[in-house]
């Protein structure tokens, strides 16, 4: 609980912290006993000294009003859970190629789950900011089933017994530790849907491999089984991977140190959230950074204007922030990179009356996020009411950049680029299955450089599943395979969009609901679309009057696209439009619309 000196001492006279108390660098209190100083004494602003603060549970902020916590310089303060571990406690085991081991009882861990998605809380390991990789085979790309015994879907009915998957694969047969758990990481079926599970036989004789857990999808086609293995200790050959052994609290890791002048490496194992704030009101954090933790940095709740201002969020296990209720809370002028799972989530406001709750993620720098949970981890994720997402740089991730639901969110004027690098079907602003999505603006931001999908196309902006009511205008797409898809929704508005350089597709608006794969949901009226519009006072202010197409569905024939509006778009050098005949026939298309090469 004390903070660690960043250099011989930070400096032989007193430090005064705006009046509330004095401090010697010998003599630091606990950061959570200075924070709860501060609020005992009613101060407005207290400035923490620079430094590195190691914590074992979590810093509390509850009830509090009026109250800015800000470093005493720039970026001075960081807050951390890790461990920093001397090179020379490492036990080299060979010099030639850099293997190094390490171990202690504080990183052993239960045993893994059956599955998981992307991570299971294991040690991360950070050399000189650069997290290391746990060890895999092959070390790039993927394995593919050489043939599918049992697809192993699993059971809608709970009561069925649950077969898992059995495949063949000699590459896998030929590369695995019989003495230690062989768990793989796969898109089994689709690239939108990773997962984690544990092989639970191989029959050396037949090739026969059996999982231990089923996949909500099975195995199969598109992806016909696509997987790489991890963590075993022969799978360490390249510079900057680790085998990590939960039962002994063991690494090994290969890294050439040579290059560096790197005295300690950093050791994240702790599960905890770093800062907890909750039921607070007008909180400033400012210039403080939370770095190398395998969990939550901040988790506000329930509180009204609390903003995290000019922070680094680097180096987390999970995700770096979740708001969930209150008003006018969000993050910004911050960086944030090499997460595990997604970014910053936002939740909040009344669906029923569309009261916003005005959360907000503004000039934010979010890269190398998605880095364990490979899908649906976005840098942003929105759900509720009434969340900002504007002026953000988003970049280098296998999936979505921001993912959302719930209506009247603007996404305006984000620089989007590198999503969506290793998944198929995807959208790097996505969203889906939901006719009462209105009120959505995404304006105005610049998506390029997407990644090539193995089946289905990668968008820049996806509507999927007759999601509805969402305008999409004035926005830049360019060197991406394609460019706007809409899914057969209602009254969605795209117009003035630039698409440059996307030659798989530039604008796609279907009528899915036609189509055969789709129909089900629209007959099934227990499926997904039926209830999450029936939820809503649909009949009622203020959603009759903002949305009062939605009145109609019920006697409506579902499929039709009613309402589009596409004008004034310009496609450069791309794939032309493609528009269903029921939305020229129920919309409003400007068919002028021209590919300008």
């Amino acid at each position: 609980m004390m903070p660690t000196k960043r250099t011989q001492c930070f400096q032989l006279t007193l430090i005064i912290i705006l009046g509330f108390s004095l401090f010697s660098c010998n003599q630091q209190q606990s950061l959570q006993s200075r924070i709860d100083l501060a609020i005992k004494n009613k101060d407005s602003v207290l400035v923490i000294p620079d430094g590195k603060y190691v914590i074992e549970q979590p810093l509390h902020l509850s009830g509090v009003d009026n109250l800015v916590i800000k470093a005493d310089s720039p970026n001075g303060v960081t807050i951390t859970s890790s461990m920093d571990l001397p090179i020379e406690n490492l036990t080299c085991l060979d010099k030639d190629s850099g293997l190094y081991e390490y171990t202690d009882p504080k990183l052993i861990m239960p045993p893994w789950s059956d599955s998981f998605k992307g991570y299971a809380g294991w040690p991360e390991i950070y050399i000189a900011g650069i997290p290391l990789t746990i060890s895999r085979y092959p070390n790039e790309g993927f394995i593919q089933a050489d043939s599918i015994i049992r697809a192993g879907k699993k059971p809608e009915n709970k009561e069925t017994k649950q077969e898992p998957p059995k495949f063949l694969s000699a590459q896998l047969i030929q590369n695995y530790n019989k003495e230690l758990p062989l768990f793989l990481n796969g898109y089994w079926t689709f690239k939108w849907a990773d997962e984690i599970i544990r092989v639970d036989s191989i029959n050396p004789q037949s090739g026969e491999i059996e999982l231990a857990a089923p996949h909500n999808y099975g195995m199969g086609a598109p992806s016909g089984g696509l997987f790489y293995a991890i963590n075993q200790p022969e799978y360490v050959d390249t510079e900057n991977e680790y085998y990590y052994n939960p039962n002994t609290g063991t690494i090994r890791f290969i890294h050439s140190f040579s290059d560096e002048e790197v005295e300690s490496i950093q050791i994240a194992y702790q599960d905890f959230t770093l800062l907890e704030i909750q039921d607070c009101n007008q909180i400033k954090i400012e210039n403080i950074d939370f770095k190398y933790h395998n969990n939550l940095a901040v988790n506000i709740s329930n509180s009204k204007s609390v903003v995290i201002e000019q922070a680094e969020m680097y180096g987390l296990g999970r995700s770096a922030v979740a708001i969930t209720e209150g008003f006018n809370c969000g993050v910004s002028n911050s960086t944030l990179k090499y997460l595990g799972d997604a970014g910053i989530l936002l939740s909040g406001g009344d669906k029923n009356t569309l009261t916003k709750a005005s959360h907000f993620v503004e000039n934010c720098s979010i890269s190398y996020f998605s880095r364990h949970v490979k899908t649906y981890a976005p840098a942003v994720k929105l759900t509720g009411v009434g969340h900002i997402v504007k002026g953000n740089h988003i970049s280098f991730a296998p999936h979505n950049a921001i993912l959302f639901s719930g209506n009247d969110h603007l996404i305006a004027e984000n620089v989007i680029r590198k999503v969506c690098l290793n998944t198929s079907d995807a959208g790097a602003i996505y969203c889906g299955r939901d006719w009462t999505m209105g009120g959505t603006v995404i304006r105005e931001n610049t998506i390029s450089e997407l990644g090539q999908a193995s089946h289905h196309h990668n968008w820049a902006i996806y509507l999927d599943d007759l999601a509805s009511g969402i305008s999409v205008v004035n926005n830049h797409i360019e060197d991406s395979p394609s460019g706007i898809l809409i899914g057969g929704g209602r009254f969605n508005q795209i117009s003035n969009n630039t698409i440059k350089n996307c030659p798989l597709a530039s604008i796609v608006y279907d009528a899915r609901g036609y189509d055969d794969w789709f129909k089900q949901h629209l007959v099934d009226r227990e499926l997904s679309l039926w209830p999450r519009l029936n939820a809503v006072p649909f009949n009622q202010a203020p959603w009759s009057e903002r949305f009062p197409w939605l009145q109609e569905i019920h006697g409506d024939d579902p499929a039709i696209p009613r309402g589009a509006e596409i004008k004034n778009n310009q496609i450069i050098s791309s794939a032309p439009p493609k528009i269903h005949d029921k939305v020229f026939e129920y919309g409003q298309v400007d068919i002028k619309t021209k590919n300008t090469n």
